[in-house]
């Protein structure tokens, strides 16, 4: 059984090698690079990168577990928008099932495990080892959808100033992306994405519709829906976007009091669990053992 075991455990370690070094040997491809580089963050030629073994691969486990496009739509919100995403994303879920089972097993033989429970922690330990990059990715996906709606009425009072300036809706939003890139580069990188659809063609409308859906943020929907509402009934998009502006700073303002009001709350708990039962301890215990000493003295 344990030749087998042993056997098993090098197949891993091998399929493990393999799937990286030829994962690093498609990356380096030059001519790939160039055509990503000028195809942008859509695919350069129409079809799926990566390499046919690892498309199949991906794809019969996407079938499982969620279809490409929608695991796609998920990584394109949670920032990541170059062709392969999804590809790299299934490769490391691969990666870190096969390392984490692989280490599970090696400290299941240096433990002295039977068999069965040498298994069940290899496949524990795998099982884990797939959550781990869905987690980061949700946790990506929040923290990027905070920054944004953190970093949205900054965004309209510029835009504001450039719309008054004189620079038309797509200029304006060409230069929003080159000075917010410091500050948001979250919401950088979707205005950019905005000004390139734009560029290409693309009704404002739709963009905009594909701008909101994609952050899942609801000031930027309320932007797409005053910026068509105003396209369409011909009224003055610097005062509709300086309403809009005020109205979500005040929005969020009363976020912030919400989130002060909470903390009363919730610091009772640590106050009570934590420290009350310390200052019980420091303030009556001198007392307590003077107690019990004359109690002691008087017992005698």
């Amino acid at each position: 059984m344990i030749p087998a075991i042993i056997a098993a455990v090098f197949i891993t370690s091998f399929l493990l090698v393999f799937v990286i070094v030829h994962a690093v040997a498609s990356r380096r491809d030059p001519v790939r690079q160039r055509l990503e580089q000028l195809g942008g963050p859509d695919q350069a030629d129409g079809r799926d990168p990566g390499a046919p073994l690892l498309r199949k691969g991906v794809d019969a486990l996407a079938s499982n577990v969620q279809s490409l496009s929608g695991m796609r739509d998920r990584l394109s919100r949670a920032g990541y928008l170059h062709a392969s995403a999804v590809y790299d994303y299934y490769l490391i879920v691969l990666i870190l099932m096969l390392a984490c089972g692989l280490i599970a097993a090696i400290g299941g033989l240096r433990w002295h495990l039977s068999v069965s429970k040498l298994v069940l922690l290899t496949l524990a330990a795998a099982a884990v080892g797939g959550l781990l990059p869905r987690l980061y990715i949700s946790r990506r996906l929040a923290k990027r959808r905070e920054a944004i709606r953190q970093a949205t009425p900054n965004m309209l009072d510029l835009l504001v100033v450039c719309v008054e300036a004189g620079l038309s809706f797509t200029a304006g939003i060409q230069k929003l992306a080159e000075e917010m890139r410091r500050g948001c580069p979250e919401l950088a990188q979707e205005l950019k994405i905005v000004t390139h659809e734009v560029l290409i063609g693309k009704p404002k409308a739709e963009v905009l519709r594909m701008l909101a859906n994609r952050t899942e943020v609801e000031e930027l929907r309320s932007l797409a829906v005053t910026l068509i509402q105003t396209d369409r009934l011909g009224t003055s998009i610097g005062t509709s976007l300086r309403v809009l502006a005020d109205s979500m700073r005040f929005k969020r303002r009363q976020r912030a009091e919400e989130a002060a009001n909470k903390v009363s709350v919730k610091l009772v708990f640590p106050l009570v669990l934590l420290i009350f039962p310390e200052l019980l301890i420091v303030l009556v215990g001198p007392a307590l053992l003077n107690v019990f000493k004359t109690l002691q003295n008087v017992a005698k």
